[in-house]
């Protein structure tokens, strides 16, 4: 396996573009390690995600405000315990699959018809998740969804409880945008909507 790095430097860049960028490096050049250099933490936590869901060993370092996202392809053995030394307290730790489903949330209360029964409902459906024995690998929340995920929403204990759980849950950082809710975000990360729908492609959803 070629040890051959390429860097994808996008300092000053938001979301999606660091992520777009580091798969158009790794589509490139699929043998290569791709060095993701960013300034923020959205788009560092983003891309490791997508380094992650590609199945690429990373690492990451922090030099001043800027971080280094070290993603090795599969296969490269000998980097990719390289790879694996450099990672600080800043990279997550792998989240197990504890479900296929990925669940796509797109409103603060559940079903059609009245949206004060749809809370009540909603709340029901959270603590039932928590107490299933198979609950899903991902949620998203989008447009009014996201404010289940922000400070002051009633259902934050259940999806702690998920996150607990091996559950990956990000919310929409649009959506968090338009409802001034950005700063307010209680569980889970902020995520954009090329890796939603990148999922919505790849993998089996529920939307809601």
């Amino acid at each position: 396996m070629s040890s051959k790095e390429v860097v994808v430097d996008v300092r000053g860049k938001l979301c999606p573009v660091p992520v777009i960028e580091s798969k158009k490096a790794m589509d490139a050049s699929p043998e290569a390690v791709i060095v993701t250099v960013v300034d923020n933490e959205v788009s560092r936590d983003n891309v490791i995600k997508l380094g992650k869901s590609k199945k690429y060993a990373v690492g990451i370092q922090q030099r001043g405000s800027a971080y280094y996202i070290r993603m090795t392809p599969p296969g490269n053995d000998i980097v990719a315990n390289q790879t694996e030394s450099t990672a600080t307290v800043h990279e997550k730790k792998e989240i197990p699959e504890v479900g296929g489903r990925v669940l796509l949330m797109t409103k603060d209360y559940l079903g059609e018809g009245s949206e004060e029964l749809g809370r009540s409902l909603m709340k029901t459906f959270w603590f039932c998740l928590t107490e299933a024995d198979v609950k899903p690998k991902k949620i998203f929340f989008i447009n009014s969804g996201v404010k289940m995920v922000a400070e002051g929403s009633e259902h934050l204990e259940n999806l702690q409880a998920l996150a607990d759980a091996g559950v990956e849950i990000a919310a929409c950082g649009i959506c968090l945008d338009f409802y001034g809710l950005k700063e307010s975000v209680k569980v889970g990360t902020i995520t954009n909507m090329y890796v939603i729908s990148d999922s919505m492609m790849t993998e089996a959803m529920v939307t809601l």
